[in-house]
C-alpha cells in the first residue's frame, strides 16, 4: 500500500474554505503566510502539490493534513521473476 493525497477531497475543502471566508486565491495569499495564488489554484484543480504546499494550506484552513492522506493498494504490480542469475553460480 502506498500513501497518496486525496486531491479531490483537498480541492473540495479548499474551495469550501475560500467560499466560507469569502476569499479569492489572491486575497487568501495576501492574508496567509506561506501560500500563493498558484498553489491555491493547483489545489482547487486537483493538481499535484508538494508536501510543503499541502502543509501550508492545511495550516491556513486549520485542517489536519492527515485528513487528506489515503492508502492506495498497489496490487498486480509487475514483479521481477526469481530466476538464477549469472552472479549466483556456485563453483
Amino acid at each position: 500500500m502506498q500513501p497518496e493525497i486525496d486531491r479531490a477531497r483537498l480541492s473540495r475543502d479548499v474551495r469550501q474554505w475560500l467560499s466560507d471566508n469569502r476569499l479569492t486565491t489572491r486575497s487568501a495569499a495576501s492574508i496567509y503566510a506561506g501560500v500563493n495564488p498558484a498553489m491555491i489554484s493547483r489545489a482547487c484543480s486537483e493538481q499535484v502539490l508538494s508536501a510543503a504546499s499541502l502543509l501550508a494550506l492545511c495550516a491556513c484552513m486549520k485542517r489536519d493534513p492527515m485528513d487528506f492522506l489515503t492508502f492506495v493498494s498497489k496490487r498486480n504490480q509487475t514483479v521481477t521473476a526469481i530466476v538464477p542469475r549469472e552472479t549466483s553460480r556456485t563453483a
